[in-house]
């Protein structure tokens, strides 16, 4: 059971993702996209992940859900800067 929910975890929060950065291509805006909550987030899954890699957490569900969180974070963030100058924007 516990699998389950590791799953839909990891899952749901890497997943959350795809639309937003879906929406940025498709539109070649980023505008409505905030980058400093992105950069937040960044830097919440990268230390999520040192404090499982460094406590020894055995977690598998935990450590892939950061790893992904990160990695898709990064991919927005990398797609945000792609459309930034797509129009005007106050940061």
């Amino acid at each position: 059971m516990d699998n389950i929910f590791g799953a839909i975890l990891t899952v749901s929060f890497s997943g959350a993702y795809i639309p937003q950065i879906v929406k940025m291509i498709r539109y070649r805006s980023s505008k409505d996209v905030s980058l400093i909550m992105l950069i937040i987030n960044a830097v919440g899954y990268w230390c999520g992940l040192g404090y499982v890699l460094l406590k020894g957490v055995d977690a598998m569900w935990l450590t892939l859900n950061y790893s992904l969180g990160f990695v898709m974070t990064f991919l927005c963030i990398f797609v945000w800067f792609i459309y930034k100058n797509s129009e005007k924007r106050c940061i």
